[in-house]
């Protein structure tokens, strides 16, 4: 049985693709991994048993299911670049607690089809703070998800 963490992007579209440095932008985007923790403070992990590593969702103490990306939202801010808030509706309905971070950052370059190249932080700000005028619309309040990502657990590194 695989363990694993679930992470999701959180993609930034601009208003049309623009030239950086070399490069044209289509599209900017971040990876953000999760960690849910139960209400004893023990890390919930995601499980697979035919060894297929899919995207899945939690559960709340009412029956309803939801996305881990649904519990925050992610926006394009011009003042502060990124701005991360809780989804207090769906928080209110689970108990459990979880935190996130930023895994890595990327840039689709336009070829006529978009190709993604990870990049660094600091490339990543200095885009978006050089285009604010290009990633200030609807698009992005809030982001999109459109893919999912795990980081596999290994077992030998639990505590049982």
């Amino acid at each position: 049985m695989k363990q694993y963490r679930l992470g999701y992007d959180f993609l930034f579209l601009p208003r049309k693709s623009f030239k950086y440095k070399n490069d044209y932008i289509g599209a900017m985007s971040i990876n953000v991994l999760f960690n849910v923790f139960n209400d004893d403070g023990s890390e919930k992990f995601f499980e697979s048993d035919d060894g297929d590593l899919r995207d899945q969702t939690i559960a709340f103490h009412n029956g309803e299911h939801s996305y881990l990306f649904k519990l925050i939202i992610c926006s394009f801010d011009r003042e502060e670049i990124l701005t991360f808030a809780p989804n207090i509706s769906l928080l209110r309905k689970s108990d459990f607690s979880f935190s996130w971070e930023i895994e890595s950052y990327w840039k689709d370059i336009d070829k006529g089809f978009l190709e993604p190249e990870k990049i660094t932080e600091t490339e990543f700000m200095d885009i978006m703070k050089n285009n604010k005028d290009a990633f200030d619309n609807s698009d992005n309040h809030s982001a999109q998800t459109t893919s999912y990502f795990t980081q596999e657990i290994e077992t030998t590194s639990l505590n049982r």
